[in-house]
């Protein structure tokens, strides 16, 4: 089974409404609100969207359009504005939106380096992007243990910003934290891993890139 296939079939995901989910992404979108990445925000395109981990829980005022390839994924968004389209071609025109964001999806692709240029074309102020961390632990059993994963061991420090900068990226923040998986981390687990500080600098399960257009 090939990647497309693997999401259009529904994976093996949880919901968005999980309450692993719901922690995982509100951790995160409370960070993101932390360090300004969503200052001032009216509108995002998020990218690869799937069933909603990052869609469903930004901060009401910000209006959130969700694409993705997986037209089954895509249906059980619970985001209102939702559309099918390619990461490779987005179709909307140059700063249609202030940011763009991507959570967990470059790893997927075959050409990751052409979904961040053309994430970047469309975003008038940044693109937000969540990798995994090639260094921790978990991701290296996930890449050595399912086929849709393998491709996260490439995702080191060093490998994600080659990539970003390769689609014309300038990175003006980069780091690594989350320490729970919201796939497969146990409810119980996951409520005492989120008390913890977001950032984990070696460890970390994501990487954090924030970037703009260079030049």
């Amino acid at each position: 089974m090939d990647q497309h296939e693997f999401w259009e079939s529904g994976g093996e995901y949880r919901q968005s409404d999980h309450p692993v989910v719901e922690l995982f992404a509100r951790q995160r979108v409370r960070y993101l609100e932390r360090i300004g990445a969503l200052a001032g925000v009216r509108s995002v395109l998020d990218v690869g969207a799937g069933s909603g981990f990052s869609s469903a829980y930004y901060p009401t005022g910000i209006h959130v359009v969700a694409c993705d390839y997986a037209a089954g994924m895509l249906h059980d968004n619970p985001v209102r504005d939702r559309l099918r389209c390619s990461a490779y071609q987005l179709p909307f025109h140059d700063g249609a939106f202030d940011v763009t964001t991507c959570w967990e999806l470059l790893h997927h692709l075959d050409d990751p380096t052409a979904a961040v240029a053309e994430m970047l074309r469309v975003a008038r102020r940044q693109v937000v992007l969540f990798e995994p961390n090639r260094i921790n632990p978990g991701h290296i059993v996930l890449g050595l243990t399912r086929d849709n994963e393998r491709q996260c061991l490439r995702y080191t420090p060093g490998y994600v910003r080659r990539l970003v900068q390769a689609a014309g990226g300038r990175i003006v923040r980069h780091e690594r934290g989350g320490l729970l998986f919201p796939n497969i981390t146990p409810e119980r687990i996951a409520r005492w891993l989120t008390r913890l500080p977001y950032r984990a600098p070696v460890i970390g399960i994501s990487q954090l890139v924030i970037a703009e257009r260079g030049g």
